[in-house]
Formats: C-alpha cells, structure tokens, sequence
C-alpha cells in the first residue's frame, strides 16, 4: 500500500520549529511537502516573502504550499499561487460584526494542551453558534471562488468543536452545504491529524457526493507517524485513491470548479 501524501507541514518559516533543510531530510521517511502559514509575522508578511520561502524550498527539493488564513490573508496574484504547488485555505477566526472571534482557545483544548475549554459557556450560546457557522460558510466559498485555493484544511476545527459531539454541534444540513461548496469547487477536504476533524459521518457524507481529500499532519515538530489519519480514513471506508498526492488538480480535471458565491 502506497503512502499518502502529507500536505499539511510546517517549518519555521512561520510557527514550526524544523528548518526547510530538516524537512526536506524528512521526505525519505514518507513523502510531505510543507505549508506556512500566510500571512505569519515577520516571516511571511507578503507575497515578495512567499516568493522568498517558495524559491527556498523548492531548491531544496520540497513540494510547496501555504496555509492561506482564510478572512484574513490578503490575495496573492496569480502568477504566485500558479507557482505554489497547493493552496490550503484554513478559518482560525471569524469576523462577526467587525469583530474577531478567535479560535486560539478551543485549539489548545481539542489538541490536549489544556484541561478545559474556558469559553464553554460563551460558545455554548445558540445565536453565537448560528452566526459562527454561516460566517464559516461564506468564507470558505470566498476562498474558493477569489482566492482559489485547492484544499480546505482542517475543515471542522472551531471553536465549537471544543463543545463535544460534532453530530450534534454541526447540523447535517450544514455539513452538507460545507461538502457541497467543496465539491462544486473542486477542491479537496482536508483529514487533520492534529485536530482529528473532519468525523466520520462528516467524511461519508463526503465520500458520497464525490469529494477528493488530502492529508493533513499539520505537524510544526518532527515528523510523526499517521495513526489517526489511518483510523479515520478506514473507518469511514474511504478510497485511497480519491486523495491529492502532493499537487493540485490539474486544470483539466477541474471541471467541477464553478462560480459558488451568492449561491
């Protein structure tokens, strides 16, 4: 059985700690690319510096993609993106009446880091979550339609996800909807390892309207092994060969791209 190709890497170039040389050691131990995030800090604050980081990977022989923060990164022209060999579009926030709600918290909860969700409460409230969930929507067609990335990484991580059960915190229809904006859109959903999203009855749904994926560690230290990854994708019986393998499609196998906004 062929390894799977790992999309989601980080290096410090933006908030991993193993150099661009470290990762392009690690590709012998199973085939990754990398993917900063953008826009991050000092490191990556525009597209001269993802010019920079791509030209520098690349020698190195590494397949390279960003982290684009969805709401948040500003468009890269097109002739950048077209020399990124993927794009992964991710929500670490949303704006909800010109404020940010951010997700910092729940993160470090869902990943083990802390002991207990300290917004449970604020989160639990029924409006925040409608809100949360439709502004998600429109991001991600926005993404897809202006910033056209290729995969949408950890597809289901909010701030809600810290809230327990996803079956009951994110509404069938919804899930559907968000599948549907990926598949309309040809791009690929995202199995995180680090945040174990999307869930199983998410992925089938998603194996049923014909969705592609990829795989995402989202690792930012050493190169660890797929175990979650694998359990997730036998659980839900999903196709090997159904997944991306260090590229975007190419463009004549986008045919299901399409213009998504106002839908």
């Amino acid at each position: 059985m062929s390894a799977l190709f790992d999309h989601h890497v980080h290096s410090d170039r933006s908030d991993g700690t193993v150099s661009l040389q470290g990762r392009a050691k690690s590709v012998a131990i199973r085939p990754h690319g990398i993917s900063d995030h953008y826009p991050w800090k000092d490191k990556l604050r525009n597209e001269n510096d993802v010019r920079r980081y791509l030209e520098d990977a690349t020698s190195l022989g590494l397949r390279v993609g960003i982290e684009y923060d969805l709401g948040v990164a500003p468009p890269l022209s097109a002739a950048t993106r077209e020399a990124l060999h993927y794009v992964i579009g991710a929500i670490h926030q949303v704006q909800i009446d010109g404020k940010w709600v951010h997700y910092d918290d729940a993160g470090a909860f869902v990943k083990g880091r802390t002991k207990s969700f300290k917004e449970r409460e604020r989160f639990s409230d029924p409006e925040l979550q409608r809100r949360i969930l439709a502004r998600t929507l429109e991001v991600v067609a926005e993404g897809i339609e202006r910033d056209r990335i290729d995969i949408l990484g950890h597809p289901t991580f909010s701030a809600l996800q810290a809230l327990g059960d996803p079956e009951r915190i994110y509404p069938e229809e919804w899930q559907e909807r968000l599948i549907a904006l990926c598949v309309e859109g040809g791009i690929a959903i995202e199995i995180n390892e680090s945040y174990g999203v999307p869930h199983r009855e998410f992925l089938v749904r998603a194996a049923r309207a014909g969705a592609l994926f990829s795989v995402g560690t989202d690792t930012h230290f050493e190169l660890k092994p797929l175990d979650k990854t694998e359990a997730m994708i036998a659980a839900a019986d999903l196709r090997r060969d159904h997944f991306l393998a260090g590229a975007r499609l190419e463009p004549g196998r986008q045919s299901g791209r399409r213009s998504i906004l106002g839908k």
